[in-house]
């Protein structure tokens, strides 16, 4: 029989002397076998491919390599190489015999050293034990001719669909393309799983203060620690700040910890926080799109909290989503039928102890779930972009309450309306608050707009266009909530404010913390030199009050005084008890709050 006629199978390569090991051992080139998802574990690899990799042995090339495809290649060239395999599988398809790649890219040697390799693959569909990659490489680092590095910079410049170009994370289109089976293949070995959902609070202020360039690091920065943090997992980045990830449950906790140890200092100048939501999977759960949106609410429930950075999804929320149900659903008749309603909280004139100003504040007097508070319906409607129906009842009522108050008593405070950064994305709130004006006859000078701090990072441009145009009609504008995010002077630099109204946190343990009272004493002083007025909320204690007297503070506001109320509770209750000054009346000469 000839050689050529010897059939090489293990009885063909049994007649030539030779086995399977030998034959594999005997190639020209590295060879192994390896899983096509999940873990993408080595399941064979010749000697050629220890020697390639400078090892002594197959045992040392796997434990060099952590024993998977992606630990083979150099980990710049990993998200590309991965790209650029299913893109050749993919555009195949159709063709069950023809599942190949060629790519090159680097691999990193024991001793440190790179080398370029060029990979023909081969997919074989198996549904014993799962689909495999036969891989041959060829080291061509000295191959005359040839340059590798063009190559890959070339391949780097193609945008494809399977990888995000900004961070090289695999895109959405990648991560649904693979969940399912990444999932059925931990379900096959018992492992339990977990669905990420990572989010970047006040993102937005890292692009405002300090450009998007800057922003676009700190992606990729955070990117690069979830990748190293989770690189058995299916990470992907879906969209702006946020990524996703499918992972082993096990020991889940202490590895969120150490990246959230690690994103908070990729920045001197502004601490980053990311939040984590957590869904843990049920076994045998493929679907992903019911765990998707559980961790995406889980990790929704903790923004803007600095003592908590992962949470996972439990009954609470639940109960949360089935409000987010009835709010969305109920929102238009809520608004038409009068269920939405404004409570009012005085302001004091710190220098005298009479009323100076009310905070309109949203509340939802539901005919079957009761009086509904702020924190349980602005949210979604902030998420459903539906806001704008609550700040419309908001400023009609306010208004009417005005002219109210200027018909029965003769005499009226100014009543202060705070808006959402999506609030003003969606409204055209300097004409619906002048158009309101109008229609009720009440004075521009009753009527005043508070933004939060927070808003001044979503939209500059349209914040600056807003606030010149309320300035342009005679509304005065306030800033909400100074302090209450990364505060930053230069928020008083570029923008013109009428009044400062520094957060309640500021005041928490001031009578024990000489550095919170220096810090308010100073915001107050330098607020007076730029010649904004100051108003400090939370006011709580008779100590503080006294303080912000000493300090020069112009208002102050809370529980001290009075907590949210009706409007006929003000008007039949605190104005007797602290009468409102007269809209053009000296701020000095009347008793004390304390003397009262």
């Amino acid at each position: 029989m000839c050689t050529h006629d010897i059939l090489l199978g293990e009885d063909g390569l049994s007649k030539l002397g030779l086995g399977l090991s030998e034959f594999v051992d005997g190639l020209p080139g590295g060879f192994f076998v390896y899983e096509a998802y999940g873990e993408e574990r080595i399941l064979f690899a010749n000697k050629q491919m220890a020697h390639i990799f400078g090892c002594s042995s197959v045992e040392d090339f796997l434990d060099l390599v952590g024993g998977s495809f992606m630990g083979v290649v150099y980990h710049e060239d990993r998200l590309r190489v991965e790209d650029s395999i299913w893109s050749q599988i993919n555009a195949r398809e159709h063709d069950t015999i023809t599942h190949r790649d060629h790519v090159t890219y680097r691999i990193q040697a024991k001793d440190g050293s790179l080398r370029f390799m060029d990979e023909y693959g081969r997919l074989v569909r198996n549904t014993a034990c799962g689909d495999l990659f036969f891989v041959f490489v060829a080291d061509v680092s000295n191959m005359t001719g040839l340059v590798p590095k063009e190559q890959i910079k070339a391949a780097r410049g193609q945008t494809s669909a399977y990888t995000d170009e900004l961070t090289l994370l695999p895109s959405m289109k990648f991560y649904h393309l693979h969940a399912a089976e990444f999932l059925a293949r931990a379900a096959a070995s018992g492992t339990r799983m977990a669905d990420v959902y990572f989010d970047l609070d006040h993102f937005k202020a890292i692009n405002y203060r300090l450009g998007y360039e800057a922003g676009d690091a700190v992606l990729r920065h955070v990117a690069r620690i979830l990748q190293e943090s989770f690189p058995k997992g299916l990470l992907a980045r879906f969209s702006d700040d946020h990524f996703v990830l499918i992972t082993e449950r096990d020991g889940l906790e202490e590895r969120l910890g150490v990246v959230h140890e690690r994103a908070s200092k990729v920045m001197s100048s502004i601490p980053i926080e990311l939040k984590a939501g957590i869904y843990e999977l049920a076994p045998n759960d493929t679907s992903l799109a019911f765990a998707h949106d559980r961790a995406k609410v889980a990790c929704a429930s903790i923004k803007g909290r600095y003592d908590q950075h992962y949470r996972f999804y439990d009954e609470s929320l639940f109960v949360d989503e089935t409000m987010r149900d009835y709010v969305l659903g109920h929102i238009e008749e809520a608004a038409s039928k009068g269920w939405l309603k404004n409570y009012y909280q005085p302001v004091m004139r710190v220098a005298t102890g009479l009323t100076c100003g009310m905070e309109a504040l949203s509340r939802w007097d539901d005919p079957d779930r009761g009086l509904l508070l702020p924190y349980q319906y602005v949210p979604f409607l902030e998420e459903a972009r539906l806001i704008h129906l609550l700040d419309c009842c908001v400023v009609e009522r306010a208004c009417a309450d005005v002219k109210r108050a200027k018909q029965e008593a003769g005499v009226a405070v100014p009543v202060s309306l705070n808006f959402s950064p999506s609030g003003l994305a969606l409204l055209d709130v300097p004409n619906l608050i002048e158009d309101a004006v109008n229609r009720h006859n009440v004075p521009r000078d009753l009527i005043h707009i508070e933004i939060t701090e927070s808003s001044l990072t979503e939209d500059p441009e349209l914040l600056r266009s807003v606030i010149g145009r309320f300035h342009k009609r005679g509304f005065s504008v306030w800033m909400d909530d100074f302090g209450s995010g990364y505060s930053s002077l230069n928020l008083l630099k570029d923008y013109d404010f009428d009044v400062l109204k520094i957060d309640m946190e500021f005041l928490r343990g001031m009578e024990g913390n000489e550095k919170s009272r220096t810090i308010v004493g100073s915001i107050i002083q330098l607020s007076q030199s730029l010649g904004m007025q100051t108003l400090v909320e939370g006011v709580e204690t008779e100590s503080q009050f006294e303080f912000l007297r000493t300090v020069g503070t112009d208002k102050a506001q809370g529980y001290l005084f009075s907590q949210p109320i009706p409007y006929e509770d003000v008007m039949s209750d605190f104005f007797r008890r602290y009468p409102p000054e007269a809209h053009d009346a000296p701020t000095a000469g009347t008793p004390s709050l304390r003397s009262r």
